[in-house]
């Protein structure tokens, strides 16, 4: 690694306009082949960091600088972009808004071209490219019909084609399932492993950088929290937490039940192996104390509760060429009040699941049954009254002027006498945390305030069953957990509730019930605990079972129950026997909020 540094950022502070201040005296500094990973939750400022390395600020989105930036010697204000795309190449979120050429190589082909480079100089960039994220052979294929993981391949692929110095990857990673994340991590483990180019990456998942992360800067409201090594930085959990990130499991566990002198040059990239052993050891020499009565087992919803959801027999087909079979002779049952979630890779089926289930599209085979009855047979506004589904997306739902009328427009569209509506407008505004924005409109709201819009929209009709499609797509550390929590309660009064994730910490937090879906079929259903235990199925679909549940399995010769699924049940059967543990476990939770 060089001692030159390729990204020098000196007390910087940025305002947007309406004097939004995005970040403050900000201090970085990056060397060539250096990884740094940039972490806090939504709003602290990492997505602006980007822009200003990659000069996306100040010639797309405007605002007032201070400080000094440097971007391989250049200052990205003093540039027009095409210069400073020859040295910083940037990777967004969504896949989708980088391809738009009709072939691979064509997407490939454009950055170079659009520069003057050789032919002969592009098509050896783009054959490197290829083989460095595994796309060889698709070079013909339109980039759309990829899938997510191939998608985000192809979008940083066309970047490595311009042969930056520097990469900036904004959350590659969070709108792809784990098949599309182990992808990407490959990809970017490999660029790193060669050296060359310094890295730069926003995330929320602290796991997938462990074992890459030179530098890792930690970010609240756009200033400095904590910066330094992986092991000086997640060393501390409580700071952490604070502001809104998640601690490496592992590296929570060990810390919380461990007394390990745990200082900055102790390693947190752990496996789950060693953190069992050691937990193990700790249980034979006395430290730790196995209480097998502390968690009973999940008590299942009551088989005699009557169906609210069927799905009898169903195939649904998307229009080719080829045709494309999304779902093959699906048939489920869902009983009233259970908590359900559903999982497995994108092109599963989940979504389309769903959508059957609310009427959005229509089986080509089989029916939908809701309290016995064809949906067919229902309205749209009695479908709506009885089935909310909050969509991944919620800027699909939303078209009004203000909250208010956001939660209004739908109880006026079902015939809600206007006496009750405002009473219900404001119960459901008050239910999700929205009553001091009522009046604001709803795209001046943060992405996951505009999430708990709609699910307060939805839940203001007072459906039977709540269907949340991928609730934490683009949520940081506490904000994917708030529309659970949101679930639950509606839960708790009796409702039923069906949950798409990719997030498996949170469903075996909170679905008693867990369906797997893999090519249309459903691969598995039952019990959360179960369905999580039988590893080898699991891995078809890329599915992976939580930490804490792992971790169990491997101390079941200590005496471990074979249900633990969630840190909270972790640390309720593992007490440590001396009575300072009890005040570390006070701050170890799992980042409800």
């Amino acid at each position: 690694m060089s001692d030159e540094p390729l990204i020098r950022l000196e007390n910087v502070t940025f305002t947007y306009g309406g004097d939004v201040v995005a970040l403050r005296d900000l201090n970085l500094t990056a060397r060539r082949g250096e990884f740094v990973v940039v972490l806090g939750a939504n709003g602290a400022g990492k997505s602006t960091l980007c822009y200003l390395i990659s000069g996306i600020v100040p010639h797309i989105y405007g605002g007032r600088r201070r400080g000094l930036v440097s971007v391989a010697g250049l200052d990205p204000w003093d540039e027009p972009l095409y210069v400073t795309a020859q040295h910083c190449g940037v990777l967004m979120q969504d896949p989708e808004v980088q391809l738009f050429m009709p072939t691979l190589r064509a997407e490939l082909a454009f950055g170079p071209a659009n520069l003057g480079v050789d032919r002969e100089e592009i098509l050896r960039r783009a054959r490197e490219a290829l083989a460095l994220v595994r796309l060889e052979g698709l070079e013909e294929h339109n980039p759309r019909d990829l899938s997510g993981g191939q998608k985000q391949r192809a979008a940083l692929a066309s970047v490595l084609t311009m042969e930056p110095q520097i990469l900036v990857l904004d959350e590659p990673t969070s709108q792809l399932d784990p098949l599309g994340r182990w992808e990407i991590g490959e990809a970017i483990e490999r660029l790193k492993e060669q050296g060359e180019i310094t890295i730069v990456m926003t995330t929320h998942e602290t796991e997938e950088v462990l074992h890459l992360a030179d530098q890792v800067l930690v970010l609240d409201r756009g200033r400095t929290v904590l910066q330094g090594t992986p092991a000086e930085v997640f060393s501390q959990p409580d700071r952490l937490e604070a502001v809104g990130v998640k601690t490496p499991v592992l590296v929570a566990v060990r810390s919380t039940l461990l007394s390990t002198g745990q200082g900055a040059e102790e390693r947190v990239d752990l496996t789950v192996s060693e953190v069992a052993e050691e937990i193990r050891q700790a249980v034979g020499a006395g430290q730790l104390t196995v209480r097998t009565d502390a968690l009973p087992e999940p008590e299942p919803p009551p088989a005699d509760a009557p169906v609210i959801l069927e799905a009898c027999d169903l195939t649904v087909e998307y229009p080719g060429p080829p045709p494309v079979v999304a779902l093959q002779d699906v048939s489920l049952q869902i009983r009233r009040g259970e908590f359900v979630g559903i999982v497995g890779q994108n092109g599963s089926g989940k979504s389309t699941l769903v959508k059957c289930f609310v009427g959005l599209l229509r089986p080509k085979t089989g029916q939908i049954l809701f309290q016995g009855e064809d949906i067919r047979r229902l309205s749209v506004g009695e479908i709506a009254r009885r089935i909310g589904l909050v969509l991944q997306n919620p800027d699909y739902q939303l078209f009004t002027a203000s909250c208010r009328d956001e939660v209004r427009f739908g109880l006026r569209n079902v015939g809600v006498p206007p006496d009750q509506i405002e009473h219900r407008v404001e119960e459901a505004l008050q239910m999700v945390g929205l009553e001091e924005e009522a009046d604001l409109f709803p795209f001046r709201l943060s992405f996951g305030d505009r999430r708990k819009l709609a699910v307060a929209a939805t839940i203001a009709l007072d459906p039977e069953v709540l269907i949340l499609d991928e609730p934490t797509t683009a949520q940081d550390h506490r904000g994917r957990y708030q529309l659970a929590e949101l679930a639950r309660r509606f839960h708790e009064r009796g409702g039923t509730v069906l949950m798409i994730t990719h997030d498996v910490d949170l469903i075996a937090r909170y679905a008693h019930r867990l369906i797997v879906l893999h090519q249309g079929h459903i691969l598995l259903d039952g019990p959360t605990a179960e369905v999580f235990s039988q590893v080898e199925e699991l891995k078809k679909s890329f599915v992976v079972p939580p930490v804490a549940a792992r971790l169990a399995w491997e101390l079941a010769s200590v005496g471990l129950p074979p249900h633990v699924m969630t840190l909270d049940d972790l640390y309720r059967v593992l007490v440590p026997t001396r009575e300072e543990g009890g005040a570390r476990r006070e701050n170890a939770g799992e980042g409800v909020v």
